[in-house]
């Protein structure tokens, strides 16, 4: 196993609930690897898109085996 630090930037759709955005994130995070931690850092209107971007930063544990990750070829 390793640890992995990304930043990302999501998209958050002005439906989606504020009480929804963690299930969100975090099923977002999943398709990276594992969550260790993680926090968002910034949250920034796009009127013309209507949604807003919300900038995360995470260490994920990224499984070896599975080939998961950002950087597969670094594992």
């Amino acid at each position: 196993m390793n640890l992995e630090f990304i930043e990302l930037d999501l998209d958050w759709p002005f439906e989606l609930s504020l009480f929804d955005l963690k299930n969100y994130i975090l099923s977002k995070l999943l398709e990276y690897g594992e969550p260790l931690r993680w926090a968002i850092t910034s949250v920034t209107n796009h009127p013309k898109k209507n949604i807003q971007i919300i900038s995360v930063e995470v260490v994920l544990i990224i499984n070896q085996d599975k080939d998961k990750g950002i950087n597969p070829e670094l594992n």
